[in-house]
């Protein structure tokens, strides 16, 4: 996978803060200085035949240890991943719809597709305000949804 197919270090420690506790095969990690985090692949590189087998739950591991070299601090969950689990486990809905513009996101009820939050106009295409990459979009929109899981102290 590419690096934009992952959530950045602020959305990662926003989702570990929310509650995310599921597997993942990647984790960010720094040497003493949070500002200089990196993501990781646990495991070993190359052929996985079990790709389950090299999957943890980072954000378990207990914080005081990451001030040790290249010990995981959280987990670095695929978008996809975030976005599943921000539907499943806090039922919010983070849509993402494109048109001529570029790309938008819509953060909604799960249950009933009720809207919370819609599209602001703050993405990376200056003149339409959207996004110009699907996972910009999906990033902004769940940043969003986090950000309104913080504000309700759920």
């Amino acid at each position: 996978m590419n690096p934009e197919d992952y959530v950045s270090y602020p959305l990662a420690l926003a989702l570990k803060k929310a509650g995310f506790d599921e597997p993942c095969d990647h984790f960010y990690e720094h040497r003493l200085d949070p500002n200089k985090a990196r993501i990781s692949a646990s495991g070993v590189y190359g052929e996985w035949k079990d790709i389950d087998a090299f999957k943890h739950n980072f954000n378990a591991i207990d914080d005081n240890r990451h001030e040790q070299l290249l010990i995981p601090y959280c987990s670095a969950p695929t978008l996809w991943q975030a976005q599943k689990w921000l539907r499943e486990k806090k039922k919010i809905d983070v849509l993402v719809w494109n048109c001529a513009c570029g790309y938008g996101w819509e953060v909604s009820k799960a249950e009933n597709g009720t809207g919370l939050i819609l599209f602001d106009d703050k993405g990376d295409n200056k003149d339409s305000g959207c996004w110009t990459s699907y996972e910009s979009a999906l990033s902004a929109g769940i940043a969003e949804a986090l950000e309104l899981i913080e504000k309700k102290g759920e």
